[in-house]
């Protein structure tokens, strides 16, 4: 879903105005906030758009406030559902990020979806490279370029080596698949309401890697969205969770998030990769 950021000081002033509340001090109160709203979303880092170095693969990136280099930062990859805003999803994560350290990245992947809207209009692959793509692995094409893409991040913009993953919907697809062939790459893993039919995922692809066995993975839920939930992620999430399990994963955890409708859950997804950042200074 894309989102509105057309408003302006005489569009907040005018829906003061009709406002049957009256009052200066109302007024007044509600076009401050109103105008805070639009500074802050203005403010928000805008996201720019690259091609891998070593990889086809397209990126978009937003910096976090404050970026500088000669540090190490950290990193969330954030994948789309069907309709595969790549753009819009990165800026919603980034408007979300606050004051928090995260470069934030939407690698174009093919994955996120099934043949229906895997179409060149979602995507800025030139003629040639869309071509290219028509009948390879989507899989194998993730694989490496999501690879391409950390390296690229780390090497230009001092990204950490581990990044965070997120994605919704069907999105989910994408995130499983990276989550159980390169647990590796990853220092926590959040499907959001995801989709989950094991696409890409075989007993010859699953990875034995270590890390897999304290890899935290947590799915999270939407509570108004209890049709959806019910319907297709919690049986497809038992599904994941269980092959997790059967390949010697760390248990996958779930949490259902109050009084929000069906989305990418930015808030609460950030907020729970800071506190596994958190958590992994704490002195044990």
């Amino acid at each position: 879903m894309k989102r509105d950021r057309t408003l302006t000081h005489r569009t907040a002033c005018r829906i003061v105005h009709s406002s049957p509340l009256g009052g200066f001090v109302v007024q007044f109160a509600l076009v401050s906030l109103l105008v805070a709203g639009v500074a802050a979303a203005e403010s928000a880092p805008v996201a720019q758009t690259y091609r891998a170095s070593s990889h086809p693969m397209r990126y978009h990136l937003a910096l976090p406030s404050g970026w500088a280099p000669g540090r190490s930062w950290p990193v969330v990859v954030v994948i789309p559902d069907a309709y595969r805003e790549f753009a819009d999803n990165v800026q919603t994560f980034a408007e979300a990020r606050g004051a928090r350290p995260f470069i934030i990245v939407a690698p174009e992947v093919l994955t996120c979806g099934g043949e229906r809207t895997r179409t060149i209009d979602h995507y800025s692959y030139t003629s040639a490279e869309w071509d290219s793509l028509l009948h390879g692995d989507d899989y194998a094409f993730d694989d490496a370029g999501i690879g391409a893409v950390l390296a690229d991040v780390h090497a230009k913009w001092g990204g950490e080596t581990k990044a965070f993953l997120t994605g919704w919907e069907a999105g989910g697809h994408t995130v499983w698949a990276q989550a159980f062939r390169h647990p590796e790459r990853w220092k926590a893993v959040a499907p959001v309401t995801p989709n989950y039919q094991r696409r890409g995922v075989t007993e010859a692809t699953v990875s034995k890697a270590p890390e897999r066995t304290k890899l935290p993975i947590r799915v999270f839920l939407c509570q108004r969205d209890s049709a959806n939930v019910t319907k297709f992620a919690e049986p497809q999430t038992q599904l994941a969770a269980a092959d997790a399990r059967a390949h010697g994963f760390a248990p996958v955890t779930r949490e259902v998030v109050p009084d929000v409708d069906h989305g990418p859950l930015p808030e609460a997804v950030l907020a729970w990769f800071a506190s596994q950042i958190a958590s992994s200074r704490t002195p044990r």
